[in-house]
């Protein structure tokens, strides 16, 4: 069985099928006495846009659940960070070898980073369905 993640988040706002979900990652303040009464930079509340075709049964301030697998980090991670800095790296070296030119080597090896992200953008609609997180009705006891 997949490891899953969970957030506790308040529906901000609900369509046709789509939910959004605001939920408040903080480092330090979830022990701390005063946290409500603090203007911490530490703790910021971050949109999550969940397509559900539930989604009519939640209202606006319900508390829920955000429920995703612990490998859709790594995924994001991957496609948005690792997998283009590795491209840069690589095409540099060999841009650099051919072109023996350090500025277009440098220039060529940047502009392979206008397909790939074409490519993203063509496989939006997949990778929405591979990154997704589900909803769930909040339960105080299911912890």
């Amino acid at each position: 069985m997949e490891n899953t993640v969970r957030y506790h988040g308040v529906v901000k706002e609900v369509s046709d099928g789509h939910l959004q979900v605001g939920i408040v990652k903080s480092s330090a303040c979830g022990g701390c006495t005063i946290k409500g009464h603090c203007n911490s930079a530490e703790a910021k509340e971050r949109m999550v846009d969940v397509d559900d075709p539930s989604a009519y049964l939640y209202h606006e301030g319900q508390d829920v659940w955000i429920v995703g697998s612990s490998s859709i980090g790594w995924k994001a991670l991957g496609y948005g960070i690792l997998l283009p800095f590795a491209m840069v790296f690589v095409s540099l070296f060999v841009f650099s070898a051919l072109l023996k030119n350090d500025l277009w080597a440098a220039l060529c090896a940047l502009a392979m980073l206008i397909p790939y992200y074409i490519i993203i953008y063509n496989s939006r609609e997949k990778l929405k369905k591979q990154l997704s997180f589900a909803v769930l009705p909040f339960e105080e006891n299911n912890n």
